[in-house]
């Protein structure tokens, strides 16, 4: 066997390893858009009433990819949902839901600049709910679920409907 063939069959389980992987994040990314889409349903933010869209805001980077392409012309409740990317810390207050990739720069900062403002802050970064933020996302193996801090929505005066609770993993109340 020449060596250029033995570095081809080295090389070939790595190419399928990777696949596998890019796949797989693939479908988590996937199943973090459809969680933060439907979180949408089941919030009531105080000043909805008066707006014309809900605003999924992003903080860069994010790991959700071509899966928010998925969201492109729906609506809740009536409403279109606006995606928006690369969002600034000054301007995140205009969001309805944000964001927070475990991979972004001060997750727990955002959240805790915008405790108490009508925003629900969601991030996959571990321990987020004890710095702030509103809904945490969470692997239990290979499944995601989600936890909520319910003080940090009481103060920014935003309700969580009881069917959404229900599902969550892990409720936190600061108290």
């Amino acid at each position: 066997m020449s060596a250029r063939r033995a570095g081809a069959l080295l090389v070939l389980p790595l190419i399928f390893l990777h696949s596998a992987f890019a796949a797989e994040t693939a479908n988590e990314a996937a199943v973090k858009v459809a969680f933060l889409y439907n979180f949408f349903k089941f919030i009531e933010w105080p000043d909805a009433a008066s707006q014309n869209k809900f605003n999924l805001c992003l903080v860069s980077p994010h790991n959700l990819g071509d899966n928010l392409l998925a969201l492109e012309g729906k609506t809740v409740n009536g409403k279109p949902l606006a995606v928006l990317q690369d969002v600034a810390s000054k301007d995140l207050k205009a969001c309805h839901l944000v964001y927070i990739a475990k991979s972004a720069a001060g997750a727990g900062e955002i959240a805790r600049d915008l405790r108490g403002a009508p925003v629900v802050t969601v991030s996959d970064k571990p321990g987020f709910l004890e710095q702030n933020g509103t809904i945490g996302l969470v692997q239990d193996g290979n499944r995601l679920n989600f936890e909520v801090n319910l003080d940090n929505a009481n103060a920014a005066n935003i309700r969580i409907s009881a069917q959404l609770l229900k599902l969550a993993r892990n409720l936190n109340l600061n108290k």
